[in-house]
């Protein structure tokens, strides 16, 4: 048996293991959310945020002090898509890989925090003792 039949035959019998990806739709019916609003994801599982309306971002942000998230967003392994304009008819879409099981803490960063303060966070891997429904709160009271 040639090496390449070899290698294709035992390549074969292994399985192919891919992460799961998780839709995260951006300011869907023209408001300000993400939805879902809290997502679980493992170690090498994606995220896609598809922008479908008005100009938005996913940015990571703090627990306590989430409005206005910083661009380039907060934390080791944190994020920011920048700013995505769905204005002019087109759905762009950024995928983002899961590098940690931890909490990570994403909301808007358009309009100086305006959009965070409405609510539009999204919890990744919220726990017991920090939730999304807390960190939408502290949103809104920033």
């Amino acid at each position: 048996m040639q090496l390449t039949s070899f290698v294709a035959a035992a390549l074969a019998f292994c399985p192919v293991v891919f992460g799961a990806n998780f839709l995260v739709m951006v300011g869907a019916n023209n408001g300000f959310t993400f939805t879902p609003n809290e997502i679980h994801p493992n170690v090498g599982d994606t995220v896609t945020f598809q922008f479908l309306t008005r100009n938005h971002s996913a940015t990571t942000t703090t627990f306590t002090s989430p409005c206005p998230p910083p661009p380039g967003g907060v934390g080791p392994n944190g994020f920011d898509t920048g700013f995505q304009p769905a204005t002019t008819g087109s759905t762009p879409s950024v995928t983002v890989t899961i590098q940690d099981t931890q909490p990570h803490w994403v909301s808007c960063m358009q309009a100086a925090g305006a959009h965070c303060r409405t609510g539009m966070t999204l919890a990744i891997n919220p726990t017991a003792q920090m939730t999304e429904a807390q960190f939408m709160a502290n949103a809104i009271a920033s």
